[in-house]
């Protein structure tokens, strides 16, 4: 890491993040003036207004420039999605934005006051009150419930988009602009909806030609700081990015500083056209490949000058942020942003991929130890053994789980089953968290409902009933006290899953209809195919490729507790179905029963099978779920851009649970398997927590059974190493073998923290010594200390495996 970059790592870590209420007074003002126009032209024209008026700020030494609020780290506000919460947060409820236990952020008193005004004119207006008003009864209580929860796409923009970077930055956004003007040439608007889709053309040239300008502002600041500066080396610096900015994105790019720099503003503008978050940059290693190689051999840069830029554009990453409210934050905390990017894989012809840049993007990684962006490492059988033990090594320096691994094989036959065409499926990209697109194709790599999987056994368990609410939506077939074997148990618990699945894919379509009404955006549309060719948007159904599927929570939870009923109360007969009942209504406590609550819990934790331990006494259940979902998703429900040209229109299954494994295991009541009430579910389809008893190779060999053919939506396996592993070639070897033992097996990915149980306690008691200190979270990366305790918690009763 150089001393230029270090200073600008240093300064960044200093900042303090807070709110900007600058995009939002902006886009208000133009909203106002713009009632009663169609919706992708009030946002185009808003959208143009924001980068035209919103202040600009380069930092001393750096070398990309772009900013999506007024400071480093400062989260702008979108109040055209939901306003209710920061009324409620600037008042204190449940905290004040500078109090809360996690992801923090200063507001003064000129911030708070003006968005005070916007939240008046806004209030009532919003997407999110108008959904909850719209949803079904049974909807909403299956929301209050926890069964189900939709926030965190009803409350913000539709995110985890992945534009083709390497047509922008070979044609640039004039390239765009030229394609919406030929067909607008073409349309003749005497036919029916002929006026609908030159309406959207007309807003794709408004906005690309709006971060053109954006870009121009820049070049110009540039150049006047060029000319105050009397440092000849940074004034030729100034002038070289005035340059860059004066050409990209507009134009195709010329040099691998352009191209870098062209991505950049890309990335920011549609960071700042909606608030979705998950905004990824793809093969970072493959499309800029060919600018960094003529680079190189025409002498205009060397290998140190271009991890210098690779660093400074992930610093410019880490300086992006998100403002959610504090329930939605529990979902996503460590200011979570999902910016992934992917090294690695194979290209057309099936070759290695790899390539020097690839190794530079890797040393950036481990110089910078930032949580952004999440570097994710495709795999194939190709795939070197050098660069796996190379990408190991940034594992163990990093702390904080990157780069990821994921598994070309397992999701390339995924990718046919849905209908992917070949010649598309080895450019897959990880999108967010985990999820699987196909760059500059997909729509939307995940979005939809949560779904609670653990919660609705519980529901099951308790004839239809949640315990907790004491709300019945679909009244059931029986509870423990007269099931009479498990597979009754098993065929009222899929009676229930699809019950609530129904609610979910309805909660989704009126949300949809919503954003369709609010929420039409033409940047980031026209940056994917096919919406220019057929005048729509992504919401209304222009991407070739197009799947939902919002995350899943807690289905090894749920087959740990059919596993333990079946061992316990139908093949053991060691308790009746009327004191495990008992049990998990009293959460244990009551000792005046024999056996006692917790005697029973420690049976369930002890002496029953769980999966992660290769015994398909438990691993079968978990596999019947996720099958279940999986396939029910993907042939019985339809997504709202079904048969308006995406494919295939269908949902998938999504084991990426984030954090929800701890929101939702709030609502959920003590389990079968042994957990107490409100303690954290499993994370995405790592075992539950403490389950794992026979070493890695057994927990591998558990997840290697999963049915991986319907996890498009992604698959979270989080493995927790001993630091002592990766300090050795025998133990990158190891665990390379490991890596390609679950691969081999079709399955999605696979990530490790490399931290010792001592390193993170010491750190909850003495947080001011490892401010530094990273973990991998879930499909992303966090520093430690910021996080709330319940979540340092679960990080660390992840089972560590030394062997």
């Amino acid at each position: 890491m150089s001393e230029r970059t270090k200073k600008l790592r240093d300064e960044l870590m200093n900042t303090i993040p807070a709110i900007c209420s600058e995009r939002a007074k902006i886009f208000t003002e133009s909203m106002k003036e713009s009632v009663g126009q169609p919706i992708v032209k009030r946002r185009a024209e808003a959208f143009s207004k924001v980068l035209k008026e919103m202040r600009l700020y380069v930092r001393r030494d750096e070398l990309i420039v772009g900013n999506q609020a007024s400071k480093p780290r400062s989260a702008p506000v979108f109040p055209e999605y939901s306003v209710e919460w920061i009324k409620d947060e600037l008042n204190g409820n449940p905290y004040h934005f500078s109090e809360r236990p996690s992801d923090k952020f200063e507001c003064d008193k000129k911030t708070s006051n003006e968005l005070m005004e916007i939240i008046d004119y806004w209030q009532g207006k919003t997407l999110f009150k108008n959904l909850k008003e719209l949803l079904p009864e049974e909807a909403n209580k299956a929301w209050e419930m926890g069964a189900i929860d939709e926030t965190w796409v009803s409350a913000g923009g539709l995110g985890n988009i992945l534009p083709d970077y390497s047509v922008i930055l070979n044609n640039g956004l004039s390239s765009f602009i030229r394609q919406a003007e030929e067909v607008i040439a073409s349309l003749d608007l005497k036919q029916p909806a002929q006026i609908k889709k030159y309406w959207f053309l007309k807003a794709v040239i408004t906005t690309n030609k709006a971060v053109i300008d954006f870009a121009h502002r820049f070049a110009n600041k540039l150049r006047q700081m060029a000319v105050d500066t009397n440092n000849k080396q940074h004034k030729k610096e100034l002038e070289i990015m005035a340059s860059n900015c004066l050409r990209v994105p507009e134009k195709p790019a010329t040099s691998f500083w352009e191209a870098l720099q062209s991505v950049c503003f890309v990335h920011l503008a549609i960071q700042i056209e909606t608030n979705g978050h998950a905004i990824s940059l793809g093969r970072f290693d493959q499309y800029l490949w060919p600018f960094y190689k003529k680079d190189l051999e025409n002498g205009v840069i060397n290998k140190d000058e271009a991890l210098e830029l690779v660093e400074n554009f992930f610093i410019k990453t880490n300086e992006v942020n998100k403002l959610r409210s504090w329930p939605d934050t529990e979902y996503f905390p460590g200011y979570h942003m999902a910016e992934n990017l992917a090294i690695g894989g194979q290209n057309a012809k099936g070759e290695d991929a790899v390539n020097e840049l690839t190794y530079i993007i890797l040393a950036a990684t481990e110089n910078l130890k930032l949580p952004k962006p999440s570097v994710s490492l495709k795999w194939f059988e190709g795939t070197s053994k050098d660069f796996m033990e190379r990408a190991l090594e940034v594992v163990q320096n990093h702390s904080g789980g990157q780069p990821a691994f994921y598994n070309d094989l397992g999701v390339i036959r995924m990718l046919k089953n849905m209908g992917v065409k070949n010649e598309d499926c080895y450019n897959w990209a990880p999108v967010g968290c985990i999820e699987a697109s196909i760059p500059g194709k997909w729509d939307f790599a995940a979005k939809g409902s949560w779904l609670n999987t653990a919660k609705i056994l519980e529901i099951t368990l308790n004839n239809g009933k949640d315990p907790k609410t004491g709300i019945t939506l679909l009244p059931g077939d029986g509870d423990l006290t007269t099931f009479n074997n498990i597979q009754e148990v098993m065929k009222a618990f899929k009676k229930q899953l699809r019950y609530y699945m129904n609610l979910q894919v309805i909660t989704e379509h009126i949300n949809d209809e919503l954003h369709m009404l609010h929420d039409v955006n033409a940047f980031r549309s026209s940056l994917i195919q096919d919406c220019i060719k057929r005048s729509k948007s992504l919401i209304e159904g222009g991407s070739i490729y197009s799947a939902d599927g919002g995350p899943t929570v807690g289905a090894m939870t749920a087959g740990d507790s059919l596993a333990a009923i079946e061992t316990v109360i139908f093949n053991k007969a060691w308790l009746t179905g009327s004191q495990l009942q008992h049990a998990l209504e009293t959460n244990f406590t009551d000792d005046t029963t024999d056996p006692t609550g917790e005697e029973i819990r420690q049976m369930l934790l002890n002496k029953t099978p769980k999966f992660g331990n290769d015994d398909d006494k438990a691993d079968r259940w978990t596999v019947l779920i996720n099958d279940f979902m999986g396939s029910t998703y993907h042939h019985e429900f339809k997504n709202s851009r079904y048969g308006k040209g995406p494919i295939p229109g269908t949902y998938a299954l999504s084991q990426s649970s984030v954090t929800g494994n701890v929101a939702f295991g709030n609502a959920v009541g003590a389990t079968p398997d042994g957990r107490q009430a409100q303690k954290p579910l499993n994370n995405g389809v790592s075992p539950a927590t403490g389950a794992e008893r026979n070493g890695l190779v057994a927990t591998i060999n558990s997840v290697s059974k999963l049915p991986s053919i319907w996890f498009q939506k992604g698959a979270i396996f989080n493995v927790r190493l001993s630091p002592n592993i990766l300090k050795s070639k025998v133990g990158k070897e190891r665990v390379t073998g490991i890596i390609e033992t679950l691969f081999n097996n079709n399955q999605y990915h696979i990530q490790f923290n490399v931290i010792g149980n001592e390193t993170l306690k010491d750190a909850q008691e003495k947080p001011e010594d490892y401010r530094n200190l990273m973990v991998r979270v879930a499909g992303y990366s966090a520093f430690f200390t910021p996080l709330n305790k319940e979540l340092q918690d679960d990080i660390i009763k992840r089972m560590e495996f030394s062997n």
